[in-house]
């Protein structure tokens, strides 16, 4: 149009030709201002700023270059169909309205007298101007009608692609599972919620990162998908380990190549770790059946050996030390594999007997004098146990457990000299803490905590937790210990309220 413009018989002036660079000049500097309130403005009428900055300078288009004979009059039907896909229907009406207005005082304002014709030779008569604005308004109303209707059905296919966004929304975060999405580069696209609970991270934490920073341990996604379900540990945000299970299939497109994957993955650690009690409480039930069948077949041999000792002890002469000396080793001996026994039966009794309400505060009071009283602990036990707390369960076997409990604490030498006891109801279970700052267990000796004849004690029998393990079972109840080497041990009872 510009070469058309500077042509050597040219339809415009120089001073037009001006009028109009100038107006091109503004359409330009309108765009980056558009473009600067869209990038740093959360203005919502910026459709409606840039109709009336559009609708301004098409006007001085039409006005500097002919009225109503200007070859820029199309612009108004580009104008009037903005409108209707910026506002609607309305947005249609209103702008097919204006266009007809401003180009009617276009033509009429110079006849009129309302003010002078751009140039000279764009005056016309009142027919003419009649004439043309007449046909340039059919044309804005036919123009604004189509644009009605086609704003319309863009708006219904707006509304429904909205739909289906949100659908698509609510049924990914609704998931009970982690689902992720990647790129066929190997970074995350998409994140739903469940998978920010598990991980930790957020979303906007997570999306355009690679999937090893999240999953380091996941591998090659062809090797996951060629295993169809994996298991692993992951480290979440908070230092938790956590057992995930995992499974991958590929995103195609329409051409059937690979363009991403789809990552779903659930957390698995309680089922694990109820797995793992499992198997603990089948390997603990069968060595407590060995232990009372063995404890039975020694418990008699070994009273008659006792008694046959003290019998031979009675018999030997005063002056024979010697002999005097192996007796009492003999029986000494004999002693302490009676206790073991008693361990043995202790440990595989089958039940709690009679169940009663048992008052744990009072309980614990009893232990943590105990404990003062034991100057080789130097120990104080610090109680935060309700006075109303009770507990269902035989009396004589939770002493056991919690003194047990109570003064592995205490053998633990806390730094702060000071075993811990907190203890709360929850619904129908009891939960009770028993909590000290000593020197902690590793990992490995947290595994076999509960196995008997596990010990770490030079002079312990390894029976002491695993009868605190068999007892709480049979209470119906369970135990948890978490413990931090060099930092200390927290371990949870939880058992049935009355």
């Amino acid at each position: 149009m510009l070469a058309q413009l500077r042509g050597g018989e040219s339809l415009y002036s120089g001073r037009v030709l001006g009028a109009l660079y100038a107006l091109v000049l503004a359409g330009f500097l309108l765009a980056l201002a558009y473009g600067a309130l869209a990038a740093w403005s959360p203005f919502r009428q910026l459709h409606l700023v840039e109709l009336i900055g559009d609708a301004v300078v098409i006007s001085g288009f039409v006005y500097c270059s002919g009225g109503a004979r200007s070859i820029f009059g199309f612009l108004y039907p580009i104008w009037i169909v903005y409108a209707a896909l910026a506002l609607g229907s309305r947005g249609a009406m209103i702008a097919c309205s204006f266009a007809t207005v401003a180009l009617g005082a276009i033509a009429w304002g110079p006849i009129a007298g309302w003010f002078p014709p751009y140039s000279p030779d764009f005056a016309m008569g009142s027919r003419e101007a009649g004439t043309a604005v007449g046909t340039h308004a059919v044309a804005f109303v036919a123009v604004a009608l189509l644009a009605r209707r086609l704003a319309a059905e863009v708006q219904a296919g707006r509304d429904e692609l909205q739909h289906l966004g949100e659908l698509h929304r609510r049924i990914v975060d609704n998931v009970s599972s982690g689902l992720l999405t990647v790129t066929r580069l190997g970074w995350v696209s998409s994140f739903n919620q469940e998978a920010e609970s598990i991980t930790g991270f957020s979303a906007a934490e997570v999306v355009g990162r690679p999937l090893g920073e999240l999953f380091p341990t996941l591998g090659p996604l062809d090797v996951v998908e060629r295993q169809r379900r994996i298991q692993l540990e992951y480290r979440d945000r908070d230092g938790r380990t956590l057992h995930l299970g995992m499974s991958l299939s590929w995103l195609r497109n329409a051409a059937g190549s690979n363009d991403g994957a789809i990552l779903i993955f659930q957390d698995l650690t309680h089922l694990v770790e109820m797995e793992e009690q499992l198997r603990k409480s089948e390997r603990l039930g069968a060595i407590g059946q060995l232990a009372a069948g063995l404890a039975h077949e020694i418990r008699n041999p070994l009273a008659s050996l006792s008694g046959a000792v003290e019998l031979l002890a009675a018999d030997l002469p005063a002056s024979d030390r010697h002999s005097q000396t192996l007796s009492q080793i003999v029986q000494r001996e004999t002693a302490r594999l009676n206790r073991l026994v008693t361990d043995f039966l202790t440990y595989a009794r089958p039940g709690p007997g009679r169940s009663e309400p048992v008052r744990l505060r009072a309980l614990f009071e009893e232990l943590a004098e105990l404990v003062a009283r034991d100057d080789s602990l130097g120990v104080r036990v610090e109680l935060a146990v309700p006075e109303s707390l009770e507990a269902l369960g035989n009396a004589d076997q939770l002493r056991q457990v919690f003194w047990n409990l109570v003064r592995n604490a205490a053998e633990s030498e806390p730094v702060d000299r000071v075993v811990r006891v907190r203890g709360m109801r929850e619904n129908a279970t009891v939960e009770l803490e028993i909590e000290d700052r000593g020197c902690g267990m590793a990992p490995e000796t947290l595994e076999r905590i509960f196995e008997p004849f596990y010990t770490t004690k030079p002079k312990g029998t390894g029976l002491g937790l695993a009868t605190v393990h068999r007892v709480v079972e049979a209470h119906g109840g369970r135990i948890g210990i978490d413990s931090e080497l060099g930092r200390g041990t927290i371990v949870r009872v939880w058992l049935p309220a009355p």
